[in-house]
């Protein structure tokens, strides 16, 4: 089995979506190990002989196995998407968040330049190949209801009720005006958005 992973944003010193990052770390070991083996995911961080300094946004990415955690800061540098494709892939299946990305890494292949793909599972929207997705119709925020993956940061999100969960079938893209890519690293005021143009 891949190692797991957690990508935790770091900026001014401050650990975002804590408490969501902590839930899927615990989660994911007992789901797939039948055990929590590592506890206290803000200690483990900030106990880092390599934890930075200075005010800089770094993602903090938590590679872990039963057998040992490696952790790593990188400078976060956002990528930049003005154009989207829709790949249809029923047999796709990331739910729990690991190092092994062949499946999505295959369909973004070749892709032209700041092009991103949207990911279309039995007909429904899922996500994109690194984010979640929100998309607006006008009034409200919506994601889809079936994701590949459950980020913290939709959770969050919908926790505070910003977006609601829909099933988006290919049919009805056409009647959301705007989009946004959702992960850990952005918040919802500064996260990326556009004109859904595909």
């Amino acid at each position: 089995m891949f190692p797991f992973l957690e990508s935790i944003r770091l900026e001014q010193n401050q650990l975002y979506f804590l408490k969501e990052h902590e839930n899927r770390f615990r989660c994911t070991q007992q789901d797939n190990w039948g055990k929590v083996l590592y506890q206290d995911l803000e200690s483990i961080l900030l106990n880092s002989p390599d934890l930075p300094g200075d005010a800089h946004k770094y993602k903090c990415r938590l590679v872990y196995d039963e057998q040992n955690i490696q952790l790593s800061f990188i400078p976060y540098r956002p990528r930049t998407i003005e154009y989207f494709r829709i790949v249809q892939k029923d047999d796709i299946n990331y739910t729990y968040k690991s190092t092994d990305r062949s499946a999505l890494d295959q369909l973004t292949r070749d892709l032209p330049p700041k092009t991103e793909i949207l990911i279309f599972k039995n007909g429904l929207l899922t996500d994109s190949s690194f984010s979640n997705l929100a998309l607006f119709d006008g009034q409200q925020w919506y994601t889809p209801k079936k994701p590949l993956l459950k980020g913290v940061h939709r959770s969050y999100l919908l926790q505070k009720g910003i977006l609601k969960e829909m099933d988006i079938p290919i049919e009805d893209l056409q009647r959301y005006k705007r989009i946004r890519l959702i992960n850990a690293m952005m918040d919802w005021e500064h996260t990326w958005e556009t004109n859904l143009v595909i």
